[in-house]
């Protein structure tokens, strides 16, 4: 069909790279790049879904130039503390976005893509929820367009959000949910928001794996007083390493049974080839389909481990 994404989303890589304080170094990822050279196969249903949607997902690549345009007209920050008022008119504006989760880690060369760079050292993280009801029927048109969606939502989050911090005198750099300079999935877990599961996505506790996600990268230092008191997410870990969901129902066999080490480098998950065979058509989304945290409460499945944990523990004894 002629459609690059790697060139839709280059010019906010380059914008970023070019208004660079902190660089990767050796001891950073590869970025791995969207698929290209493949035809979708999109039957006459699909054809007529997509044109009956495209006014929903019209705004995708709008978002994705508004964050090229903040990148680089962005303002010199004037001040780097953030007050109480502040964030409370932060926190209100991240619920009028429908922001779920969100949190801030900070960000060094080995977290940054190779031959990337990031304008500030801090990041907030922004996880914006997907429709789960949407993906029982992935792979469908109508999971993928909801992907679309959410890009867009996410995307403009992290636009709005960038934009309102800049006119009250902080540096505040959007990076869009479609092309990052650091590993979202990664970026969550270091926000301590969330878990990466065996599928590589990141597990959060209000959406698990159903969700999009985006940042700005800010030179506020004092994020994370205004973070409520974390809770330990380690035995999502646990849960998932007895789980296998998303292992055995893969189209593709694309998800090892065991991560891959590569040195200090972050865990590979999955084999990037064979997923992106899932795509070949218009997406896949099986694995956030199956994840019982897509298809479960969270608390549920919370007690249910931990009930289990205690029975093999007295069983052991």
């Amino acid at each position: 069909m002629g459609l690059s994404l790697n060139k839709i989303v280059k010019p906010q890589s380059v914008a970023l790279n070019k208004k660079a304080t902190l660089f990767s170094n050796d001891r950073s990822p590869s970025k791995r790049l969207y698929v290209e050279g493949m035809t979708p196969r999109f039957t006459r249903q699909d054809v007529l879904l997509l044109i009956k949607n495209l006014r929903s997902i019209y705004r995708l690549p709008f978002t994705l130039y508004k964050t090229t345009k903040l990148i680089r007209h962005g303002k010199r920050p004037l001040r780097s503390v953030l007050d109480r008022q502040t964030f409370e008119a932060f926190s209100r504006l991240m619920q009028d976005l429908e922001v779920a989760d969100w949190g801030v880690f900070e960000v060094t060369p080995e977290k940054v893509f190779k031959d990337c760079g990031v304008p500030y050292t801090n990041a907030i993280v922004l996880s914006v929820k997907m429709d789960p009801t949407k993906f029982t029927t992935a792979p469908s048109m109508e999971c993928q367009l909801e992907v679309a969606n959410i890009y867009t939502k996410s995307g403009d989050a992290a636009n709005i959000l960038s934009s309102f911090l800049q006119k009250n005198g902080y540096g505040a750099t959007p990076n869009h949910s479609m092309g990052g300079q650091v590993d979202y999935s990664m970026a969550a877990q270091w926000a301590n928001m969330a878990v990466v599961g065996r599928h590589s996505m990141a597990i959060t506790k209000k959406n698990g794996a159903c969700h999009r996600i985006s940042l700005v990268y800010t030179n506020i230092t004092n994020f994370s007083e205004f973070i409520p008191q974390e809770e330990d997410l380690s035995w999502i870990s646990d849960f998932c390493g007895k789980c296998g969901k998303c292992i055995r129902n893969c189209p593709k066999n694309a998800i090892y049974p065991e991560p891959l080490k590569n040195g200090n480098l972050p865990l590979t998950r999955i084999d990037y080839e064979r997923c992106c065979e899932g795509f070949r058509d218009y997406g896949c989304g099986v694995c956030i389909k199956v994840c019982p945290f897509t298809t479960m409460d969270y608390e549920t499945l919370k007690n249910a481990h931990f009930r289990n944990r205690k029975v093999e523990e007295q069983n052991e004894k």
